[in-house]
């Protein structure tokens, strides 16, 4: 896991909630993300990681869009934020806050950046592998993110193309098709044949009861 180590920046987090308000009225502390940040600092992605520190525990990391905003690749990191615990550890509480999506994913070393204590997110090319295996929607959002998270790598899109194919199975083909949509795309299950019904088996009818020539019948 990479990590730097410059000076710490102040727990804005910390503050009294009225403080932090007063402070905003004042122009000393600035909108960053769900956080805010000092006016004198400027908004790299240390200091938007720093911006999630209300939500980043010990134990938890950024990933996906989150990740994505901390690394400048989209205007915002959420909603939801998302996270994930370190080692697909159980979460504390079980329902998230409000707003937050909590994963369990399994990380290792390389594919974190730690900008301090408790300010871990997924790095470049793992947020873009986490971006283009996400099932279900792929919007604009997620495509921009992507292209500008690649232009971050010295390998470019071929290293993220070479983590998709060394990774886990779960996804590959769609995240190689949404990266290169030239690519074969993701096949879908095929449907069970329905049954061919067969035709009702002909049921013999009731002969007609036989009645004695020249009787009567009384209605």
């Amino acid at each position: 896991m990479t990590s730097l180590s410059p000076p710490p920046l102040p727990c804005f987090d910390r503050w009294p909630p009225a403080v932090r308000s007063a402070e905003r009225l004042r122009g000393t502390l600035l909108r960053c993300g769900p956080g805010v940040r000092g006016a004198g600092w400027p908004e790299t992605p240390r200091v938007r990681a720093a911006a999630l520190s209300h939500w980043l525990a010990a134990d938890r990391v950024a990933v996906r869009l989150t990740a994505a905003w901390v690394w400048g690749a989209c205007r915002e990191p959420g909603p939801p934020l998302e996270f994930s615990t370190l080692d697909r550890r159980r979460p504390e509480h079980r329902t998230p806050a409000s707003g937050v999506s909590l994963h369990q994913f399994c990380y290792t070393d390389d594919e974190l950046w730690a900008f301090g204590p408790g300010l871990r997110v997924t790095a470049p090319a793992q947020t873009a592998c986490d971006l283009l295996r996400k099932p279900g929607e792929f919007d604009r959002s997620h495509r921009v993110a992507v292209r500008l998270l690649i232009g971050m790598l010295p390998g470019g899109a071929e290293e993220v193309r070479a983590r998709l194919t060394s990774g886990r199975a779960q996804y590959r083909t769609v995240a190689l098709h949404r990266l290169d949509p030239r690519s074969p795309p993701p096949s879908r299950p095929r449907r069970p044949a329905s049954p061919i019904p067969r035709p009702a088996s002909a049921v013999p009818l009731p002969a007609p009861a036989h009645r004695p020539s020249g009787q009567l019948v009384m209605r």
